[in-house]
């Protein structure tokens, strides 16, 4: 076994090779252009130079990838239109390049989670035929490039998990506070531009906040969709909140006052996305915990309480129309579910209902789907559905195939990390419990939401359970694969 000193001095002297051969290209092709060939050098020398590290240590690709993930949002470049362009495209060859040059080094073993998660991937991917011959090759070509997004966390996890013999306890412990760090920015950059539009040129979901005197978009924050950027903010919050209430504050690396900060912060990004799928589904994430763990601590709950009021206060304070909006037609609107449930989901209901009679209708749909992430562009059905619940779109976009293949990775992250959360390894517990209150609020949130589909919240979350895994079998070397 080479040190894994050596192996990142012996990659990094690709360095120098792959430069000058860059160099040249760009000197060649933007000849005569003094400017545009600096700044091309200096980009292109960055890139490769970051590659090479890259080789060597392969954290660090995957913990900037992450990042970017986390809080950079996507790109619309005029001859792309409304294609989205995501800095993590760039980092993908690198990461290919990782696996084909370091592939001796590589020693990744199948544990539940990498087979629950070829599981959903295979599932959902024997849907595409489907859209190319049922839809048309637009729409086919829409669905496998969704496919592909959320195919990011393949290379994200066996990184993870094939180079955890390299990569020190330390170093990925690190990995857990940088991408709680991301997290909020992410946050941030959601609130700000709720309170200033950030003039980025963008296509928004349309979700707006209709008050007496202006029209508010939604918190949409990186991800320009509010569901979505709230789904990922409560994943951290779930986080945070449990280590406020367990004291575990250092497994984050933050103080407690810094934390619970921190932990507004993301409360206050919940609160202006607007989303009550997410608002529930946190809730329950928090209540599963509590029944999980054995640290919890009266104070300590009350302390979070507080946290979580600010934000609150905050609206109530600063914008009492908002603030109306948010008792009234947010809140208020659920108590009506019985009398008027459609009106009570925001339309929901009688989507839900069109949707089952498109099953009961035309069965043969139920096999293999119509395909991934198609009902939104299909002409199939006469027109664009938003089925706005994960479990139903799953079994008609991808069929049974999809929705078990769903189920068997979901089965495979309690088995695991249930057991997990019940071990003698403090760390390992607690991120376990974390996973698994994470995972609650992803199965309640898809009652109202496409969450499946959330390819970089997906990303995150796979990545967060294969550190948690290194973390837990270096404590039990004898154990094995988990």
């Amino acid at each position: 076994m080479i040190p894994s000193i050596v192996v990142e001095r012996r990659y990094a002297k690709w360095a120098l090779p792959m430069l000058l051969a860059c160099t040249m290209g760009v000197g060649l092709t933007l000849s005569g252009h003094p400017v545009g060939f600096v700044a091309a050098f200096f980009a292109v020398a960055g890139y490769f130079l970051f590659g090479a590290l890259s080789i060597g240590n392969p954290l660090i690709l995957v913990t900037v990838l992450l990042l970017t993930l986390e809080f950079l949002p996507p790109l619309y470049i005029g001859p792309f239109g409304e294609t989205p362009i995501f800095a993590s495209f760039v980092l993908l060859p690198i990461a290919f390049a990782i696996i084909v040059v370091r592939f001796p080094d590589i020693h990744f073993k199948w544990d539940p989670i990498s087979t629950g998660l070829f599981a959903l991937l295979v599932g959902t991917a024997l849907s595409i035929p489907f859209a190319f011959w049922l839809s048309g090759t637009q729409t086919g070509w829409s669905s496998l490039s969704r496919w592909i997004l959320m195919a990011h966390a393949v290379p994200v996890y066996c990184i993870i998990r094939g180079f955890a013999h390299h990569q020190s306890a330390r170093e990925e412990r690190r990995v857990y506070s940088l991408l709680f760090v991301g997290a909020v920015l992410s946050a941030v950059y959601g609130i700000v531009d709720f309170v200033w539009p950030i003039p980025f040129p963008h296509p928004a979901a349309d979700q707006y906040i209709w008050l007496e005197q202006t029209i508010l978009r939604r918190a949409q924050g990186p991800f320009y969709e509010s569901s979505n950027f709230a789904n990922f903010c409560g994943f951290f919050l779930i986080a945070g909140a449990i280590a406020l209430l367990a004291r575990r504050e250092r497994y984050l690396g933050f103080s407690r006052p810094l934390l619970m900060l921190l932990v507004s912060m993301l409360s206050l990004a919940l609160v202006v996305a607007f989303s009550r799928s997410a608002w529930g589904s946190v809730l329950v994430a928090l209540l599963a915990s509590a029944a999980l763990s054995r640290l919890v601590r009266l104070p300590r709950g009350l302390a979070l309480l507080f946290a979580f009021l600010v934000p609150l206060g905050i609206v109530w304070m600063l914008s009492p129309g908002l603030w109306d909006y948010l008792v009234s037609a947010r809140i208020g609107r659920l108590f009506e579910i019985l009398d008027d449930p459609n009106s009570a989901t925001s339309g929901r209901f009688d989507t839900w209902i069109r949707v089952l009679a498109i099953m009961r209708d035309a069965p043969q749909y139920l096999v293999f789907g119509i395909g991934y992430k198609t009902l939104t562009v299909t002409r199939l059905f006469h027109g664009e559905i938003i089925t706005d619940n994960g479990y139903l779109s799953l079994l008609l976009e991808c069929g049974v195939a999809g929705l078990a293949g769903f189920v068997l990775f979901s089965r495979a992250i309690f088995r695991t990390f249930l057991r997990l959360a019940r071990s003698l390894h403090d760390f390992s517990a607690f991120w376990s419990t974390v996973l698994v209150a994470i995972w609650c609020c992803e199965l309640v949130q898809l009652l109202a939401t496409d969450a499946h589909t959330y390819w970089r919240n997906i990303c995150v979350f796979v990545a967060l359970a294969a550190l948690t895994l290194n973390s837990a079998e270096r404590k039990q070397p004898a154990a094995g694969s988990l």
